[in-house]
């Protein structure tokens, strides 16, 4: 998980107070003999958006739509997630984009929800680390950290980094919450899908821990679809 809450720890970047379990750090996860190949990686985003212009990122899942208003004010997270999001603009064009099927793997009810990690996918094809990108990170963008309810983050790829994951995002289910990261939206439609998750705490590979749920214990993920970033 890429979101650290401080003392306790969420995973690698989001600081605070409220208590979660453990979960891995880059350093730690995946492991070498855990590192999965064949995923889709590039070297950079595309220039995508104009960022002189709003825009809105729509998710489409297996539960009905989530709309994000998409933060002017962080131009390189939001430049990326349309980026993702349009595979007609990759060197390879692809029929599916780079978030269709992944999971919100992470779910803290009443806290936050977690995804875009390309190793957490609904087919399993991959063993879920937690810490997967797209193969590049980006600058962390703003000085907030402190997000409220709805508040949509790219966390931080380490405690006290500069740099934030380029495709994972943290929704924040609660007021006050201690972040390291950008914020790059606001959810504004698709809420009651956020809030009618179950806890999902899955175990990392080797650096699971007691308080984890494994393959059989994980309630069904909420699956992403498409993601579309439109004009405003």
């Amino acid at each position: 998980m890429i979101v650290s809450l401080a003392a306790t720890g969420l995973a690698t970047g989001l600081g605070g107070t409220t208590q979660r379990q453990r979960t891995p750090t880059d350093e730690e996860s995946p492991v070498p003999e855990e590192t999965p190949t064949g995923l889709l990686t590039f070297d950079a985003p595309e220039d995508t958006i104009d960022a002189s212009k709003d825009y809105k990122a729509v998710i489409t899942t297996d539960q009905g739509e989530i709309v994000i208003a998409l933060n002017p004010d962080a131009p390189k997270a939001v430049n990326s997630l349309a980026f993702l999001g349009n595979p007609d603009l990759w060197p390879t064009p692809r029929d599916k984009d780079f978030y269709n099927g992944l999971e919100f793997f992470w779910v803290t009810p009443g806290f936050d929800v977690q995804t875009g990690d390309p190793t957490c996918e609904s087919s399993d094809k991959f063993s879920c680390a937690g810490t997967g990108g797209p193969g590049y990170d980006l600058p962390r963008e703003g000085n907030s950290t402190q997000a409220d309810k709805w508040t949509v983050i790219a966390p931080a790829t380490s405690p006290g980094s500069d740099r934030v994951h380029g495709s994972q995002l943290v929704i924040a289910l609660t007021d006050k919450l201690e972040f390291e990261g950008s914020i790059i939206g606001q959810v504004v439609k698709g809420q009651e899908i956020l809030e009618s998750l179950k806890e999902r705490t899955p175990c990392f590979g080797s650096q699971s821990s007691e308080s984890c749920q494994t393959e059989e214990e994980l309630p069904p993920a909420l699956i992403i679809e498409d993601i579309e970033v439109q004009p405003a």
